[in-house]
Protein backbone atom coordinates (compact mmCIF):
# COMPACT_ATOMS: atom_id res chain seq x y z
CA UNK A 1 0.00 0.00 0.00
CA UNK A 2 1.37 3.14 -1.09
CA UNK A 3 1.50 6.02 1.87
CA UNK A 4 2.22 9.14 -0.07
CA UNK A 5 1.39 9.71 -3.83
CA UNK A 6 3.75 12.28 -5.34
CA UNK A 7 2.59 13.73 -8.59
CA UNK A 8 4.23 15.48 -11.19
CA UNK A 9 3.13 18.64 -10.41
CA UNK A 10 3.33 19.25 -6.56
CA UNK A 11 0.53 20.95 -5.04
CA UNK A 12 -1.03 21.71 -1.79
CA UNK A 13 -4.05 19.68 -1.97
CA UNK A 14 -2.31 16.56 -3.09
CA UNK A 15 -1.09 16.22 0.06
CA UNK A 16 -2.98 18.07 2.50
CA UNK A 17 -5.64 15.94 3.30
CA UNK A 18 -3.16 12.72 3.40
CA UNK A 19 -1.78 14.65 6.01
CA UNK A 20 -3.13 12.26 8.77
CA UNK A 21 -0.95 8.95 7.60
CA UNK A 22 2.38 10.16 9.09
CA UNK A 23 1.44 10.48 12.55
CA UNK A 24 0.88 8.98 15.95
CA UNK A 25 -2.23 8.42 18.04
CA UNK A 26 -1.76 8.54 22.08
CA UNK A 27 -1.80 5.28 22.88
CA UNK A 28 -2.57 6.42 26.79
CA UNK A 29 -4.78 9.56 27.49
CA UNK A 30 -2.60 11.92 28.07
CA UNK A 31 -2.65 15.07 30.82
CA UNK A 32 -3.51 17.13 28.11
CA UNK A 33 -6.91 15.63 27.77
CA UNK A 34 -7.54 15.53 31.24
CA UNK A 35 -9.19 18.77 32.17
CA UNK A 36 -11.22 18.65 29.62
CA UNK A 37 -14.91 19.13 30.25
CA UNK A 38 -17.82 18.65 27.81
CA UNK A 39 -20.27 18.14 30.71
CA UNK A 40 -22.62 20.48 29.30
CA UNK A 41 -22.22 19.14 25.94
CA UNK A 42 -25.08 16.51 25.12
CA UNK A 43 -23.63 14.75 21.71
CA UNK A 44 -20.02 15.38 19.59
CA UNK A 45 -19.16 13.99 16.49
CA UNK A 46 -15.70 13.18 15.89
CA UNK A 47 -14.00 12.94 12.37
CA UNK A 48 -10.60 11.90 12.02
CA UNK A 49 -8.20 12.48 9.20
CA UNK A 50 -8.08 9.49 6.33
CA UNK A 51 -6.38 11.54 3.13
CA UNK A 52 -8.82 12.91 0.09
CA UNK A 53 -9.80 9.16 0.02
CA UNK A 54 -11.19 9.16 3.75
CA UNK A 55 -12.27 12.90 3.56
CA UNK A 56 -14.59 11.53 0.61
CA UNK A 57 -15.43 8.43 2.56
CA UNK A 58 -16.12 10.82 5.57
CA UNK A 59 -18.58 12.57 3.52
CA UNK A 60 -20.34 10.02 1.86
CA UNK A 61 -21.20 8.78 5.19
CA UNK A 62 -22.81 12.21 6.35
CA UNK A 63 -24.74 12.12 3.11
CA UNK A 64 -25.94 8.59 3.38
CA UNK A 65 -26.93 9.68 7.18
CA UNK A 66 -28.73 12.69 6.01
CA UNK A 67 -31.06 10.65 3.73
CA UNK A 68 -32.04 8.60 6.68
CA UNK A 69 -33.14 11.52 8.92
CA UNK A 70 -29.71 11.89 11.00
CA UNK A 71 -28.51 15.51 10.49
CA UNK A 72 -24.85 15.19 11.95
CA UNK A 73 -24.65 19.25 12.08
CA UNK A 74 -27.00 19.39 15.09
CA UNK A 75 -23.50 17.99 17.38
CA UNK A 76 -22.91 20.03 20.37
CA UNK A 77 -19.48 19.43 19.67
CA UNK A 78 -17.54 18.62 16.32
CA UNK A 79 -14.10 17.83 16.80
CA UNK A 80 -11.46 17.56 13.39
CA UNK A 81 -8.14 16.29 12.46
CA UNK A 82 -6.10 16.79 9.45
CA UNK A 83 -8.97 15.67 6.65
CA UNK A 84 -11.51 15.46 9.52
CA UNK A 85 -11.48 18.87 10.35
CA UNK A 86 -11.82 19.69 6.18
CA UNK A 87 -15.13 17.40 6.44
CA UNK A 88 -16.14 19.04 10.08
CA UNK A 89 -15.93 22.92 8.80
CA UNK A 90 -18.33 21.98 6.24
CA UNK A 91 -20.25 20.19 8.29
CA UNK A 92 -20.99 23.12 10.80
CA UNK A 93 -20.85 25.89 8.25
CA UNK A 94 -24.74 24.28 7.48
CA UNK A 95 -24.09 22.69 4.25
CA UNK A 96 -26.42 20.63 2.41
CA UNK A 97 -25.96 17.16 1.21
CA UNK A 98 -25.28 17.76 -2.19
CA UNK A 99 -22.80 20.69 -1.54
CA UNK A 100 -21.21 18.35 0.69
CA UNK A 101 -20.95 15.68 -1.83
CA UNK A 102 -19.61 18.36 -4.59
CA UNK A 103 -17.01 19.91 -1.71
CA UNK A 104 -16.02 16.36 -1.52
CA UNK A 105 -15.34 15.58 -4.79
CA UNK A 106 -13.95 18.84 -6.37
CA UNK A 107 -10.13 19.28 -7.20
CA UNK A 108 -8.30 20.19 -4.08
CA UNK A 109 -5.91 22.79 -5.39
CA UNK A 110 -6.35 26.41 -5.74
CA UNK A 111 -4.72 28.76 -8.22
CA UNK A 112 -1.25 30.27 -6.82
CA UNK A 113 -1.58 33.15 -5.20
CA UNK A 114 -1.08 36.51 -7.90
CA UNK A 115 2.39 37.31 -8.76
CA UNK A 116 3.65 34.35 -7.19
CA UNK A 117 5.96 31.55 -8.61
CA UNK A 118 5.30 27.93 -7.70
CA UNK A 119 8.02 26.18 -6.27
CA UNK A 120 9.23 23.57 -8.55
CA UNK A 121 8.29 19.83 -8.21
CA UNK A 122 11.02 17.69 -6.52
CA UNK A 123 11.45 14.45 -5.09
CA UNK A 124 8.83 13.01 -2.60
CA UNK A 125 9.79 14.31 0.90
CA UNK A 126 12.21 12.20 3.17
CA UNK A 127 10.37 11.19 6.14
CA UNK A 128 12.61 9.18 8.20
CA UNK A 129 13.13 10.91 10.97
CA UNK A 130 9.40 11.33 11.70
CA UNK A 131 9.10 7.65 11.10
CA UNK A 132 11.80 6.85 13.64
CA UNK A 133 10.67 10.05 15.67
CA UNK A 134 7.07 8.18 15.77
CA UNK A 135 8.46 4.91 16.72
CA UNK A 136 9.80 6.23 19.66
CA UNK A 137 6.62 7.65 21.30
CA UNK A 138 5.25 3.85 21.14
CA UNK A 139 8.64 3.22 23.61
CA UNK A 140 6.81 5.42 26.42
CA UNK A 141 10.75 6.34 27.53
CA UNK A 142 10.03 10.18 26.82
CA UNK A 143 7.42 12.15 26.89
CA UNK A 144 5.15 12.56 23.92
CA UNK A 145 5.03 16.06 24.12
CA UNK A 146 8.50 16.63 24.18
CA UNK A 147 9.19 13.95 21.02
CA UNK A 148 6.22 16.25 19.03
CA UNK A 149 8.35 19.21 19.53
CA UNK A 150 11.28 17.57 17.72
CA UNK A 151 9.39 16.55 15.35
CA UNK A 152 8.21 20.32 15.18
CA UNK A 153 11.62 21.65 15.35
CA UNK A 154 12.46 19.28 12.39
CA UNK A 155 9.41 20.72 10.44
CA UNK A 156 10.59 24.29 10.26
CA UNK A 157 13.65 23.37 9.05
CA UNK A 158 13.11 20.95 6.11
CA UNK A 159 12.33 22.05 2.54
CA UNK A 160 8.49 21.43 2.16
CA UNK A 161 7.16 20.86 -1.40
CA UNK A 162 5.03 24.09 -1.72
CA UNK A 163 4.96 27.64 0.08
CA UNK A 164 3.27 28.25 3.04
CA UNK A 165 1.51 30.89 0.91
CA UNK A 166 0.68 28.45 -1.51
CA UNK A 167 -0.84 26.04 1.35
CA UNK A 168 -2.76 28.83 3.19
CA UNK A 169 -4.26 29.87 -0.52
CA UNK A 170 -5.31 26.23 -0.68
CA UNK A 171 -7.78 25.99 1.89
CA UNK A 172 -8.98 29.50 1.21
CA UNK A 173 -10.07 28.28 -1.95
CA UNK A 174 -12.01 25.88 0.04
CA UNK A 175 -13.43 28.16 2.77
CA UNK A 176 -13.36 31.45 1.50
CA UNK A 177 -15.82 33.16 4.41
CA UNK A 178 -13.34 34.43 7.25
CA UNK A 179 -16.00 33.56 9.70
CA UNK A 180 -16.53 30.49 12.35
CA UNK A 181 -18.86 27.47 11.34
CA UNK A 182 -20.68 27.51 14.26
CA UNK A 183 -19.55 27.27 18.26
CA UNK A 184 -19.67 23.69 18.06
CA UNK A 185 -16.62 22.86 15.61
CA UNK A 186 -13.26 23.14 16.57
CA UNK A 187 -9.96 21.45 15.24
CA UNK A 188 -7.07 19.85 16.02
CA UNK A 189 -3.66 21.19 16.00
CA UNK A 190 0.42 20.97 17.51
CA UNK A 191 2.12 23.99 18.04
CA UNK A 192 5.69 23.17 16.46
CA UNK A 193 7.62 24.51 19.35
CA UNK A 194 6.84 22.71 21.90
CA UNK A 195 4.52 19.76 20.85
CA UNK A 196 1.88 21.08 22.91
CA UNK A 197 -2.04 20.20 21.95
CA UNK A 198 -3.38 23.35 20.32
CA UNK A 199 -7.50 23.52 20.22
CA UNK A 200 -8.99 25.90 17.61
CA UNK A 201 -12.64 26.88 18.14
CA UNK A 202 -14.89 29.73 17.43
CA UNK A 203 -13.30 32.08 20.58
CA UNK A 204 -9.98 31.52 18.70
CA UNK A 205 -11.29 34.48 16.55
CA UNK A 206 -9.56 32.99 13.69
CA UNK A 207 -10.33 32.32 9.95
CA UNK A 208 -11.15 28.79 9.15
CA UNK A 209 -9.08 28.30 6.72
CA UNK A 210 -6.26 29.33 8.68
CA UNK A 211 -7.37 26.77 11.40
CA UNK A 212 -8.12 24.12 9.09
CA UNK A 213 -4.68 24.78 7.49
CA UNK A 214 -2.24 23.84 10.28
CA UNK A 215 -4.71 20.91 11.16
CA UNK A 216 -3.38 19.90 8.03
CA UNK A 217 0.15 20.40 7.94
CA UNK A 218 2.28 17.42 7.95
CA UNK A 219 5.88 18.12 9.24
CA UNK A 220 8.13 17.06 6.68
CA UNK A 221 5.96 17.71 3.59
CA UNK A 222 4.40 21.34 4.71
CA UNK A 223 5.57 23.97 6.51
CA UNK A 224 4.13 24.85 9.96
CA UNK A 225 1.67 27.64 10.00
CA UNK A 226 2.59 30.45 11.15
CA UNK A 227 -0.12 32.08 13.52
CA UNK A 228 0.54 34.96 15.93
CA UNK A 229 3.80 34.24 16.75
CA UNK A 230 3.58 30.49 16.57
CA UNK A 231 3.93 28.05 14.12
CA UNK A 232 1.55 24.76 14.34
CA UNK A 233 1.24 21.75 12.35
CA UNK A 234 -1.31 18.73 11.77
CA UNK A 235 -3.15 17.71 14.54
CA UNK A 236 -2.54 13.99 13.75
CA UNK A 237 0.84 14.37 15.15
CA UNK A 238 -1.04 14.15 18.62
CA UNK A 239 -3.40 11.16 17.19
CA UNK A 240 -5.38 10.37 14.34
CA UNK A 241 -8.74 11.20 15.91
CA UNK A 242 -8.01 13.06 19.08
CA UNK A 243 -11.61 11.41 19.97
CA UNK A 244 -10.37 11.44 24.19
CA UNK A 245 -10.97 15.65 23.41
CA UNK A 246 -14.80 15.08 23.59
CA UNK A 247 -14.74 13.10 27.18
CA UNK A 248 -18.06 14.09 29.69
CA UNK A 249 -19.85 14.43 26.64
CA UNK A 250 -23.09 12.00 26.79
CA UNK A 251 -22.94 10.71 23.39
CA UNK A 252 -20.25 10.39 20.92
CA UNK A 253 -20.13 9.28 17.57
CA UNK A 254 -16.41 8.77 15.74
CA UNK A 255 -15.52 8.03 11.94
CA UNK A 256 -12.60 6.61 11.85
CA UNK A 257 -11.48 6.18 7.75
CA UNK A 258 -8.20 4.00 8.84
CA UNK A 259 -9.78 1.73 10.94
CA UNK A 260 -9.42 -1.78 9.44
CA UNK A 261 -7.09 -0.75 6.59
CA UNK A 262 -4.86 -3.81 5.60
CA UNK A 263 -1.45 -2.47 6.27
CA UNK A 264 0.71 -2.56 8.96
CA UNK A 265 1.60 1.21 9.13
CA UNK A 266 -2.11 2.34 9.20
CA UNK A 267 -2.68 -0.70 12.15
CA UNK A 268 -0.10 0.98 14.06
CA UNK A 269 -1.71 4.63 13.77
CA UNK A 270 -5.20 3.34 14.39
CA UNK A 271 -4.33 1.06 17.23
CA UNK A 272 -4.87 4.02 20.09
CA UNK A 273 -8.55 4.40 18.82
CA UNK A 274 -9.87 1.54 21.23
CA UNK A 275 -8.53 3.00 24.19
CA UNK A 276 -9.66 7.09 23.14
CA UNK A 277 -13.08 5.21 22.88
CA UNK A 278 -12.46 3.95 27.04
CA UNK A 279 -11.48 6.93 27.59
CA UNK A 280 -14.35 8.15 26.76
CA UNK A 281 -16.73 5.32 28.17
CA UNK A 282 -14.74 6.19 31.56
CA UNK A 283 -16.38 9.79 31.43
CA UNK A 284 -19.76 7.97 31.25
CA UNK A 285 -20.06 8.83 27.44
CA UNK A 286 -21.70 6.31 25.38
CA UNK A 287 -19.85 5.74 22.20
CA UNK A 288 -20.60 4.50 18.75
CA UNK A 289 -17.93 3.95 16.11
CA UNK A 290 -18.30 4.33 12.43
CA UNK A 291 -15.45 2.55 10.32
CA UNK A 292 -15.08 1.45 6.76
CA UNK A 293 -16.91 -1.90 6.05
CA UNK A 294 -15.38 -4.10 3.55
CA UNK A 295 -16.99 -2.68 0.60
CA UNK A 296 -15.95 0.89 1.25
CA UNK A 297 -12.47 -0.58 1.92
CA UNK A 298 -12.42 -2.18 -1.24
CA UNK A 299 -12.87 1.36 -2.65
CA UNK A 300 -10.31 2.78 -1.58
CA UNK A 301 -7.77 1.75 -3.99
CA UNK A 302 -4.03 0.84 -3.29
CA UNK A 303 -3.66 4.05 -1.54
CA UNK A 304 -5.68 6.65 0.46
CA UNK A 305 -3.98 9.69 -1.15
CA UNK A 306 -4.88 8.94 -4.33
CA UNK A 307 -7.58 11.55 -5.35
CA UNK A 308 -8.78 9.39 -8.11
CA UNK A 309 -10.51 7.51 -5.83
CA UNK A 310 -12.56 10.00 -4.23
CA UNK A 311 -15.54 8.89 -6.27
CA UNK A 312 -15.96 5.19 -5.50
CA UNK A 313 -15.09 5.83 -1.61
CA UNK A 314 -17.56 8.90 -1.24
CA UNK A 315 -20.14 6.11 -3.05
CA UNK A 316 -18.85 3.62 -0.63
CA UNK A 317 -19.39 5.54 2.40
CA UNK A 318 -22.93 6.70 0.98
CA UNK A 319 -23.85 3.30 0.83
CA UNK A 320 -22.60 2.45 4.64
CA UNK A 321 -24.07 5.58 6.00
CA UNK A 322 -27.68 4.50 4.33
CA UNK A 323 -26.92 0.56 5.63
CA UNK A 324 -26.44 2.25 9.22
CA UNK A 325 -28.99 4.62 9.45
CA UNK A 326 -31.04 3.15 11.71
CA UNK A 327 -28.62 1.37 14.07
CA UNK A 328 -27.32 5.40 14.62
CA UNK A 329 -30.73 6.69 14.66
CA UNK A 330 -31.83 5.25 17.80
CA UNK A 331 -28.37 6.31 19.18
CA UNK A 332 -28.27 9.90 17.67
CA UNK A 333 -31.89 11.15 17.24
CA UNK A 334 -33.26 9.73 20.75
CA UNK A 335 -34.95 12.30 23.47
Amino acid sequence: MTVLNTPSRIWPGKFASVAFFIMLPLLFVSSEAAGNSNASRHRALILGGGGPVGEAWESGVIAGLMEKGIDLSHADLIIGTSAGAIVGARLASGMPEADIIDAALAPSDAPPPQGFNSMPAGPPPDLSFLGRKLDEMWTGNRPQQSIRAEIGQWALKVHPVTSELEFIASYQHRFPKKEWPNGSYECVSVEAENGSLHIWNKSSELPVALAVASSCALPGVFAPIAINAHHYMDGGVRSVTNADLARGCKEALVLAPTSGLNDPLARSFTRPLNNEMQTLRDSGCKVELIAPDRESLAAFGASIGDEHHRAPALDAGRVEGRSKGDEISGFWNHQ
